[in-house]
């Protein structure tokens, strides 16, 4: 969800600290589905022909090392949210860097003129 185009970048900047108040729980990975055989010599997918089982991994790297688990069914929708939902947390980060960016070069001496303040 983008905050819609305010005409003050103070005003975006508040928009979206407020957006950031009110995050649910997130983490930080990559959910994928892969093709894999279990192991089991009966299984059909032991043969060079046989068709593989999707399984579903979440990797996530943490202090340089990765981790990867498997996903189960029924908690894929609760994973895939709470990664969606990192992502739009990095949205907000950068779009909010962008903002405050604009408004420190406003204020440098050098910087852009602004309302209200005479040269």
């Amino acid at each position: 969800m983008e905050i819609p185009a305010l005409p003050f970048p103070e005003q975006r900047r508040d928009a979206l600290l407020h957006r950031l108040r009110q995050f649910p729980n997130l983490m930080r990975g990559t959910v994928y589905e892969r093709l894999r055989k279990c192991g089991r010599r009966s299984c059909t997918c032991a043969g060079k022909e046989g068709p593989k089982h999707t399984t579903r991994q979440l990797v996530v790297n943490l202090k340089g090392r990765v981790h990867t688990r498997y996903v189960r069914t029924g908690e894929m929708e609760k994973v895939q949210a709470l990664v969606a939902a990192y992502a739009e947390l990095w949205e907000i980060v950068t779009e909010l860097t962008e903002v405050n960016l604009e408004l420190l070069r406003g204020e440098h001496p050098g910087g852009r003129f602004r309302r209200g303040k005479k040269r």
